[in-house]
C-alpha cells in the first residue's frame, strides 16, 4: 500500500503471536525488494526504507526517539517515534525480545512490507529539521 503523499510509517508493532513483532515503514517513493531479519538492527533499515535518511537522523531528536524518553511528544515525528517505544514495552511484558528477536520484511518501493498480520499502520512525517 502506498500513500498519496510521503507520509512515513516506522514503528515496530506487536501483532499476532505474543512475540511476534514487525516492521511498517512507507513512502510515496520507489525502492527495489530486499529481505530483512533482526530487531534493531533491522529497525534501522527499515527507517532508511522508509524515509530515505540515516536512523542516526533520529537519535535525540523530539523526546522519544533514540533511548528512552519523557514527557509530551513534541509533533507527529515525536509521536511515532513514542508509538514505537510503547509497542517495544508490551512486547518485553509479553517475556519477548523486540530488540533481538528475528521478525521478516522486504523493503518495496520505500515501503516496509510485512508479515500477514499487519492490520495496523501509523503514519509519521519525517523530523522537520532534516532536510
Amino acid at each position: 500500500m502506498l500513500l498519496a503523499s510521503p507520509m512515513l510509517l516506522i514503528p515496530l508493532l506487536l501483532l499476532g503471536t505474543p512475540c511476534s513483532t514487525f516492521a511498517v515503514c512507507e513512502d510515496a517513493l520507489g525502492k527495489s525488494h530486499s529481505l530483512h531479519t533482526r530487531g534493531l538492527t533491522e529497525l534501522s533499515g527499515a527507517i532508511s526504507c522508509g524515509t530515505g535518511r540515516s536512523p542516526l537522523a533520529y537519535i535525540g531528536y523530539g523526546c522519544y526517539c533514540g533511548l528512552g524518553g519523557q514527557g509530551w511528544p513534541k509533533d507527529r515525528t515525536d509521536w511515532c517515534c513514542h508509538r514505537h517505544d510503547c509497542c517495544y514495552d508490551k512486547a518485553e511484558r509479553a517475556g519477548c525480545s523486540p530488540k533481538m528477536q528475528r521478525y521478516e520484511w522486504i523493503c518495496e518501493h520505500n515501503a516496509v512490507v510485512c508479515g500477514k498480520e499487519t492490520p495496523i499502520t501509523f503514519t509519521c512525517p519525517p523530523p522537520p529539521h532534516i532536510t
